[in-house]
């Protein structure tokens, strides 16, 4: 007979602990006849019934409970994790939010019966404790008393489900003591990795009590009281654990398909008979179908969508539920520095480009260093919000604009499929951001291209989009827009929030129809250069970080100085000679980036309309006026960055020099052709200041 796993890869297994048993009896009873004659329970539980567990209090004289966790935020997740026993990340704060709704709703429950459950809380008869490590998904229970010792384990949680013979379980018991022994050193061994739910969390006095009796406490947990926290600030040590991948089994792949299944199906009521009640029927089932099948394919949930994991703290990224790339890899050379001439020179390709083609290749490049980082945008914002640093100087979100024929859509497809070797976008007419914050979630760090969005749907849901995420999963897909729309019409509060890339220049339609090695490009390129990249990156930004999480707030990591850094390296390792626009890139850079319309427009107006430019006295501010058109002040004042900005009074707009120098390095009066063309202009008979260059303006 053959193997049927013969084909699988096989890594070097963990030894088990097996128990060699032999079957002695077998017997129908009910769950009081298990627990009859003992009145010690010591107890490890996954999930549980409270009710259940409470109710044994009446039976027993003394009961510990060990709970391995209650970290189930969904059905699906509890089946994932009882088909695969596994869970992509537990950490410090999965425990910490498990504890504070577990002992809060623990109180809920001791509070109904407070008469019963308060003495024995108050005497330690009632003992609660909490796993502080991964969830455990034993089911054991140690029962003692004066006639000996049983053990029962299985598959059964201590809930009125299993052991009111609600749903199948195995249920084993040993009495002997041999079993005892071994699985007491079992209950041992998570007994030392738990902390105790102390007595002062679950009693108090009631804020609204009148008479200052002890009672079960009600009110909401304070974080600072969470089991955890207080045994580290005791002095346990808690060593975060790494992501764990789910596998690509039969189970977990199945119940995956099945929750975004599940996703389309909710937007399908069932129908109702008369009385309100949904009564499945042959018909019912037939309208059901229909009403499903007859869903726009906008709001149909794709079955095939892929998915990137990508753990910094592990240093691995799977790709599909599969391990694609470890820190440790290596990366062939050859297959490196073949992406690397492909990009360097696909990039150098628009210097034929008319218009500003030097500009349009030095904005490619700034967004190939933000893509390349940006799967890691997640976990830095996490640690930035944490550590109380302004999340926005990690962007996930970018937009290119420019002339129509710029090359932007299919330079976002080049890039994003020499990233994980798949292309991700949704069409401008399918865009909402409902839609792309959920796609987001699904994807994981492969980015999603929204591409070609229209005026009307930038207008509507971008600003919503992006103002109201507030996510902190340490992972998302990075969202990369673009628009022939003129990003100054963005508000400023939005450009500051995302990386924006203005290529001005562009191919005639007809030059274009002849260029076929772009697209050709886009089948040739693979993900070496990136894969090559991430292990480069990884442990930077491991370490980035943890500067964060250790300095407080004080140290603020430049990302994109790391990501510039990492790719010209590889380039200077790769390619023969490193192009002149390949260069160093800063926060400060990509800020610059957002104000170079506005400076534009004002290198523009001092040239051909100096004498509508005025100065202070001191040179800090600068005021441009419009000649009466409130209109055109308004557009110009949308391209201004806030920290330039000091205002607007009717058809004039008041700028802050400094500011203009310090954050953008932009400088205009410092230039000696400038300065003199305004002061030209003001010396003229009949300028509006009659001939005065520097007007009296001191205020601020």
């Amino acid at each position: 007979m053959s193997d049927l796993f013969s084909h699988m890869h096989h890594p070097e297994p963990a030894r088990l602990t097996a128990f060699q048993a032999e079957l002695t009896e077998y017997r129908q009873c009910n769950w009081q006849d298990i627990f009859a004659g003992f009145s010690r329970l010591r107890a490890i539980t996954f999930s549980s019934s409270l009710e259940f567990l409470l109710g044994l209090t009446g039976r027993l004289e003394d009961m510990e409970i060990v709970f391995g966790s209650e970290h189930i935020l969904t059905k699906t997740h509890l089946a994932l994790v009882q088909a695969s026993q596994v869970f992509e990340e537990y950490g410090f704060r999965d425990c910490l939010a498990d504890q504070k709704s577990l002992v809060e709703g623990l109180r809920r429950i001791l509070g109904q019966r407070h008469h019963l459950f308060l003495p024995r809380l108050q005497d330690g008869t009632l003992r609660f404790r909490l796993l502080t490590g991964r969830p455990s998904h034993e089911k054991l229970y140690l029962l003692s008393g004066p006639d000996g010792h049983r053990v029962v384990t299985g598959s059964a949680n201590l809930s009125q489900a299993a052991f009111h013979g609600r749903q199948h379980e195995i249920i084993i018991t040993f009495d002997d003591p041999a079993a005892w022994r071994v699985f007491e050193d079992y209950y041992q061994r998570d007994y030392r990795q738990s902390v105790p739910v102390e007595d002062e969390i679950l009693i108090g006095v009631s804020p609204t009590s009148k008479t200052g009796q002890m009672d079960i406490r009600a009110d909401p947990l304070p974080y600072e009281d969470v089991p955890i926290v207080r045994a580290i600030r005791a002095g346990l040590a808690h060593v975060e654990q790494g992501g764990i991948p789910v596998p690509d089994g039969f189970s977990a792949t199945a119940l995956r398909t099945a929750r975004r299944l599940r996703q389309e199906l909710e937007a399908v009521p069932l129908p109702m008979n008369r009385k309100g009640i949904a009564l499945v029927t042959p018909g019912t089932v037939s309208t059901f179908l229909h009403a499903r099948n007859s869903l726009p394919a906008p709001d149909r949930v794709a079955d095939g969508i892929p998915r990137a994991t990508l753990s910094v703290r592990t240093g691995e990224i799977h790709l599909n539920d599969r391990l694609w790339l470890s820190e440790k890899e290596m990366v062939p050379s050859a297959q490196v520095a073949r992406d690397a001439r492909l990009l360097v020179n696909y990039i150098g390709s628009f210097a034929a480009f008319y218009g500003n083609s030097r500009s349009a290749m030095t904005s490619y490049w700034a967004f190939l260093v933000w893509l390349y980082m940006a799967p890691f945008s997640a976990f830095l914002r996490q640690g930035a919000v944490i550590n109380h640093i302004d999340p926005w100087l990690y962007p996930p979100y970018a937009v290119l604009y420019g002339r129509s024929s710029g090359g932007k859509t299919l330079f976002t497809r080049i890039i994003a499929q020499s990233m994980f070797g798949i292309v991700k976008s949704i069409r401008s007419s399918d865009f909402t951001a409902q839609r792309a914050l959920a796609l987001r979630h699904e994807l994981g760090a492969i980015p999603l291209l929204i591409d070609d969005v229209t005026p009307d749907r930038m207008g509507k849901y971008v600003p919503d989009m992006v103002r109201t995420d507030h996510d902190m999963a340490d992972i998302y897909a990075p969202i990369v827009l673009t628009t022939n729309k003129d990003v100054t019409s963005i508000p400023a509060d939005l450009t500051k929030r995302m990386v924006t890339c203005h290529i001005d220049a562009s191919l005639p339609d007809s030059r274009a129809l002849q260029t076929e090695s772009p697209r050709r490009l886009q089948k040739e390129i693979g993900t070496a250069l990136y894969r090559q990249y991430l292990t480069l990156m990884l442990p930077h930004a491991r370490a980035m970080r943890g500067e964060m999480d250790h300095g407080g707030g004080k140290t603020i990591p430049d990302v994109f100085v790391l990501s510039s850094r990492i790719l010209l390296a590889l380039l200077d390792q790769h390619v023969s000679a490193r192009p002149d626009w390949a260069c160093p890139l800063s926060y400060r850079t990509y800020q610059a980036m957002r104000a170079i319309q506005f400076q534009r427009i004002l290198i523009e107006m001092i040239g051909s309309h100096p004498e509508n430019i005025t100065l202070s006295r001191d040179r800090r501010f600068m005021r441009a006026r419009f000649a009466g058109d409130i209109r055109q002040a308004v557009a110009f004042e949308k391209s201004v960055p806030e920290f330039v900005f000091k205002g607007r009074i009717a058809d004039t707009v008041k700028l802050d020099l400094m500011a203009m120098e310090n954050e953008l390095g932009f400088a205009p009066i410092r230039q000696t052709s400038v300065l003199g063309r305004i002061m030209k202009a003001w010396k003229k008979p009949g300028s509006p200041k009659g001939g005065h260059f520097v007007k009296n303006d001191n205020g601020p």
